[in-house]
Order: C-alpha cells, then structure tokens, then sequence
C-alpha cells in the first residue's frame, strides 16, 4: 500500500501513463472535498448546476484542447460553461489553423492561475500561468469578445514558436503576437489596432520610421519593431501566406542553427510561397540577405513598392 499526503492542499489528480491497463486499483482519498469540475461532452448541464459551488477553493474547466484551472470563485456564477468551452474550442482551433497544424492538439494546453508564479505576470510552458486577476477574464466570453484576450493568446503563441524560424532573442517577445494578432481579428471580430494600444497604425508607422532612420540595427530589431515586419508581409499577403510559410516548415528536415542563415532561409521560404522577390524588403529591416540568397531569388518579380522604401 502506498500512501500520499500533502500539506498545502490543492486539486487531486489520479493519472494513469498511456497505454496502461488498471486493474483491482483501490483509491482512498481522505480530508478532501469536491472542486467544481466541467469536461465538455461529458459534465452535464445539472450536474453542473450543483458542481459549480463545490467547496474546493480551486476549479477546473477542460475543454477540447485546453484546461483551465481558476479560483472558485470566479466560477460560481458561470451558467453557460458549454458557451465558454465552444468560444475556447474556436480559439485553440484558429491557433492550430495559424500553425498549420490539425485541430486537435496530441496534448491538451493548460492555463493555470495562482497568487504565485514562477517569471512575470504570465509565462508559457506546460503549464502557462498567469497571477489571480486574470482568471476572471479566462471564463468569460463577455470580456473576451468585448475587450479581447492579448496577453494569454500571447502565451499560447509562444507555445506554437519553433526555433527553425524563430530569430532568438530578437524575435522572443515578436513573433507569438502573430497569434494575438490572428485570433482577435479571425475570432473575436477585434481589429488590431484595436486589440492593443501598441498596435494602432500611428504606432506602428512611427516605430518603423525611427527604426529605418536610426541606421536599421538588428540589435534594436525586436518586440514590437521586429512585429512590425511580420504586420508589413501580412497587410500585403494575407494570413495564408504565413499558414503555408509555416507548413513548410513542418515538411522541412533540416534548417540552420545561426540567426544569420535561419533569416536567409526564412526570406528564401516566405518568397518562393507568395512567388516574389523579398530580398530587398528583408534587407530594408536590416536582415543579413546574403549574395546566394538573392541570387536564388532572382527569377521571382520583385516586391519594390514595399512600405519600407519611404524610408530610403
């Protein structure tokens, strides 16, 4: 017999390693109590009507391809959880869409708030967690498509990054916006410029405008000036360029290891997609485009009215 026990308290877990068969368990769970627990498909509308106000201080919501664990509280007067779990659903989905990827995760994400965390007000990982004050918005579909949901979309845009294209550390705190991006204009109906006070066009014309005239230094290339790239191929080429950039990507063996020869590939991959030069526009941000790269580009029509050329 094996026994465990723990102080602090906090939801209890019973997980069998896949592919394992159990049998003749016995388990005795003693001091516990009920958690409010809904599971699309399965919990049902009564069973959730007394299960929303277990005496557990933490509940979880476990929807297709994301769980979310929440303070009690914040559920409690949740009526509708099949309501919050389809707007998830489409989430999760238009995230995968994004990434080229099938809509069912091999592993579900899972977004846990606390009083404490580990780095910053949120971090992604298995699981992402955010502090206290954001569970609230996680559970409610009001908040999310009224106001939006930047900063967690933000987190499970790092969770879909893949160092093959990614520009580290350039490009950390860049390239998951792509997703917050996505998901607020495909899902919630939510521009970006209005999704974020970072990305109104004002903001986002100025910060490429001193960065072309500060002399295009890689070095100050990242956040929310590297986004701006990204935002200039989109504005031109549309959400299914990126979709097939990034599928390529998943059909490729290998890729380079150096910033410098990942943003060749990158430029070489994202050309041959929408069927046009991109050197000079890649160049015009201060990317490293080698002689090879343009050479190989050669034969595609030119983008030459790309926005960057106001700027010399």
């Amino acid at each position: 017999m094996m026994q465990v026990c723990n102080l602090w308290g906090g939801l209890i877990y019973l997980l069998a390693p896949p592919k394992s068969k159990v049998e003749r368990l016995q388990v005795i769970v003693q001091m516990a109590v009920p958690a409010p627990y809904y599971k699309s498909g399965v919990t049902t509308p009564a069973a959730w009507w007394w299960l929303r106000t277990a005496p557990s201080p933490w509940a979880e919501l476990e929807f297709e391809n994301i769980i979310l664990t929440v303070p009690s509280d914040v559920v409690r007067n949740l009526e509708r959880p099949d309501e919050l779990a389809a707007l998830w659903d489409e989430i999760m989905r238009s995230i995968a869409d994004l990434a080229a990827k099938p809509h069912k995760f091999p592993r579900k994400e899972r977004f846990v708030t606390d009083v404490q965390i580990s780095h910053g007000f949120m971090h992604a990982g298995y699981p992402i967690m955010a502090h206290k004050p954001v569970a609230a918005q996680l559970v409610s579909t009001a908040h999310i498509r009224g106001k939006g949901l930047w900063g967690p979309i933000h987190e499970l845009g790092h969770n879909q990054q893949r160092r093959c294209w990614e520009f580290r550390p350039n490009t950390t705190e860049c390239t998951c916006n792509l997703w917050s991006v996505y998901v607020h204009e495909e899902v919630f109906g939510i521009q970006r410029g209005k999704a974020h006070p970072n990305m109104t066009l004002g903001k986002r014309n100025s910060r490429a405008k001193n960065y072309a005239e500060g002399g295009k230094k890689l070095g100050t290339w990242s956040m929310w000036v590297a986004l701006e790239t990204y935002m200039q191929l989109q504005d031109k080429f549309g959400w299914d360029a990126f979709k097939k950039v990034f599928d390529a990507y998943l059909k490729m063996s290998t890729a380079p290891k150096d910033n410098n020869g990942k943003m060749n590939l990158y430029a070489v991959t994202f050309s041959q997609t929408v069927e046009m030069n991109l050197s000079a526009f890649f160049k015009s941000w201060g990317w490293p485009i080698d002689a090879a790269t343009e050479e190989n580009l050669s034969n595609l029509p030119p983008w030459s009215d790309h926005p960057m050329v106001q700027y010399g």
